[in-house]
């Protein structure tokens, strides 16, 4: 596949992905734990994510960013290596479908009550699985070319919230207790700081790969720092109270927003953000499926993948989480465990590779 992706392309999909699959969320599940300071247990996530990807981006170094599929192969063997990417590709397409889910409660509880979650659901596979078809490079400059007017859009509705901040919602600053932070600190660790992971995949389409791993962990940083503001701003407008008890805080504060009068359901603008947001962190999800899949066939595409991928996430979407309470719960008690073990698994088998000296064979090897 002849695609050559520039570090900017990368770094604003980097960011693009870590924002926007939390920033809705992220006040709401970081407050129930850590109270008015659920905006510290954000930035100890940021904290122990670029630690965790630093040493990942470090083993991943040691074998010049090759294919994350075809490196599985060479470390860990023909039959190991298969289980462990077909272990990637289903977090992969489990990752979507979590996405995908998630985009048609935000639509169903809080833009359009009473329509039905199918039709979001359909429409965002549709658009993903067109965007799939044309390519990875694709994506990017798609990506590339939206970038500038999300950020324009969630910074103007971040900065709009100002107007309501009042610091004493935040007050008494670090009285809660250590462990309580690290709980809300946990939930955001697996959400979204270690399923960053996925996007190494990409990482062997970027042309200049010199200091790549700045870049990686920059955007990480961006992404991170953009959500403990966000998470700090609206404890400091609603209250750690009322904050704990909404499932999407960050559009409920922008619905109350009035913009001199005249203008009015400011909030849409962040929606429309973090919908492209999610779009791409989606299809992004999707390309990472189908590229193992088109390494365990030896095919020379992956098109022929995109259907039945679709309707196998469309499927996950609506059956592993039946209910809105169950994926919740999923998300807040067991997500950043079930995707650490995969972060475990695969720097065992990085580890491995090193000790035993694979990283300094050739790729074909």
């Amino acid at each position: 596949m002849n695609t050559q992706l520039s570090r900017y392309q990368f770094i604003a999909v980097v960011i693009n992905f870590l924002i926007f699959s939390s920033i809705l969320m992220a006040p709401a599940i970081t407050v129930v734990a850590a109270k008015q300071d659920g905006w510290l247990s954000m930035l100890l996530a940021l904290v122990i994510g670029l630690l965790l990807m630093a040493l990942y981006l470090f083993m991943f170094k040691k074998y010049n960013y090759p294919s994350l599929f075809e490196l599985m192969d060479r470390i860990a063997g023909k039959w190991i290596g298969t289980l462990v990417n077909l272990l990637i590709i289903f977090y992969a397409l489990h990752l979507a479908a979590m996405v995908v889910r998630n985009l048609s409660n935000f639509m169903v509880s809080s833009v359009v009550p009473y329509s039905h979650p199918w039709i979001y659901q359909v429409l965002t596979l549709i658009a993903v699985a067109y965007a799939a078809a044309l390519g990875v490079k694709v994506i990017f400059l798609l990506n590339e070319m939206l970038f500038p007017f999300v950020v324009l859009f969630t910074m103007g509705s971040l900065l709009l919230i100002l107007r309501e901040f009042n610091f004493f919602e935040l007050k008494p600053f670090f009285h809660t207790p250590p462990l309580e932070v690290f709980q809300g600190a946990y939930v955001t660790l697996g959400f979204p700081f270690i399923e960053i992971l996925l996007l190494s995949a990409f990482l062997q389409f970027v042309e200049k790969k010199e200091k790549l791993r700045i870049v990686y962990l920059s955007g990480i940083t961006i992404g991170g720092m953009t959500l403990a503001v966000t998470v700090f701003l609206i404890i400091g407008d609603e209250g750690a109270y009322l904050v704990a008890r909404e499932t999407y805080p960050t559009f409920s504060v922008m619905r109350d927003i009035e913009f001199f009068t005249v203008f009015e359901r400011i909030e849409i603008l962040l929606a429309v953000a973090w919908l492209l947001g999610l779009f791409v962190k989606i299809t992004a999800c999707f390309l990472v499926g189908m590229l193992g899949l088109k390494h365990l066939s030896k095919s020379t595409t992956y098109k022929v993948y995109i259907i039945p991928i679709g309707i196998l996430v469309w499927a996950m979407s609506n059956h592993l989480h039946k209910t809105v309470m169950d994926f919740s719960n999923f998300v807040t008690t067991s997500w950043t465990f079930y995707w650490f073990s995969l972060y475990c698994l695969i720097i065992l088998v990085l580890a491995v590779g090193i000790l035993r000296k694979k990283h300094k064979m050739p790729a074909s090897q």
